[in-house]
């Protein structure tokens, strides 16, 4: 062996040891056979060459390559390399995510549901997790324009309250307020007296209160017969509904009309004096017989048991 075949046999070594350590560096084992899967993105965030592919945390693969499309179509093709053989769906979404607070990024395959499968060199569909960045603006903004209405809503009520109290207006208020302690002590004074009533008349309000107790217990065991009273009151009224009162009443008044008119037996007596006079006559001469009956049984009943009756005499008059 010569020392030209020698050097280019090292060199060829050599090499093939560079590029392989330099994969094995990268992740990439080139003994393997990895499956290849495409994704093109727009922005892939600071993703590199050499990031972990992940299923549901678990590294099954690697990011080979990332290129430019062409000049005109700025878009990025990203290359994910995976050693794990698993099925994906048609519907699987290649999404470039966050590894931790510091911006590492990564790639997590999204599996689908769908009843097609891809094969090795398809494109798959791409999507991006905001950055942690994005996620807090998106937090915040909200309350930063809460806050800044808030500010704004203050700094006007303030503007208001400083026009609003003037000099007049804190010394009527100040005034009003010492009113009103004014009146918070009368209140206690008042209190203090109701107090004090009550205390001289607790027997009295005792014994009200009984009575009370004793009215309700009372009231509770006639509780039937007012239910009963009740009843009645409401049997009486759907009587009165359901008679003809107009009607009474009409016949009430017609008679009445009769009476003032002299029409009938009681209007002729009430409107005539004749007969006025001789039933007066009639009543009077009727009082005398009996009054004359009274004093002479003997003038109008005259019978014996035994018989032979004796006639009525009439006695002397002197």
């Amino acid at each position: 062996m010569n020392k030209e075949f020698k050097i280019g046999f090292f060199a060829i070594a050599s090499i093939i040891a560079l590029v392989f350590g330099v994969n094995y560096l990268k992740g990439i084992n080139i003994l393997n056979d990895n499956s290849d899967f495409y994704a093109v993105y727009e922005n892939i965030g600071g993703l590199q060459v050499g990031s972990p592919v992940l299923v549901n945390g678990y590294k099954v693969g690697m990011v080979s390559n990332i290129d430019l499309l062409t000049e005109q179509n700025q878009n990025l093709l990203v290359t994910i390399s995976l050693d794990k053989e698993f099925d994906m769906a048609k519907n699987t979404v290649c999404k470039i995510v966050n590894q931790d607070l510091m911006g590492t990024k990564g790639i997590a395959l999204m599996l689908g549901d769908a009843d097609e499968l891809v094969t090795g060199g398809d494109t798959l569909i791409s999507g991006i997790e905001g950055s942690l960045q994005d996620e807090v603006n998106a937090q915040i903004l909200p309350l930063k324009n809460k806050a800044e209405e808030l500010i704004g809503s203050i700094d006007s009520v303030m503007m208001i309250v400083t026009a609003v109290l003037n000099k007049d207006t804190r010394e009527n208020l100040r005034n009003s307020l010492s009113s009103l302690d004014k009146t918070f002590e009368l209140m206690s004074q008042t209190m203090v007296r109701v107090d004090s009533m009550v205390d001289i008349n607790d027997d009295r309000i005792a014994k009200v209160v009984k009575n009370l107790e004793s009215i309700t217990s009372n009231l509770e065991s006639s509780n039937g017969e007012i239910k009963t009273i009740l009843t009645n009151f409401a049997t009486l009224s759907d009587s009165l509904a359901k008679a003809d009162i107009a009607t009474v009443l009409q016949n009430v008044s017609d008679i009445t009309t009769k009476i003032n008119n002299g029409e009938g037996s009681i209007g002729l007596f009430l409107k005539d004096d004749k007969i006025y006079a001789n039933f007066e006559k009639s009543t009077r001469e009727l009082a005398s017989l009996l009054e004359d009956i009274k004093k002479n049984p003997s003038r109008y009943v005259n019978f014996s048991i035994i018989g032979g009756g004796k006639p009525y005499v009439a006695p002397k008059t002197k």
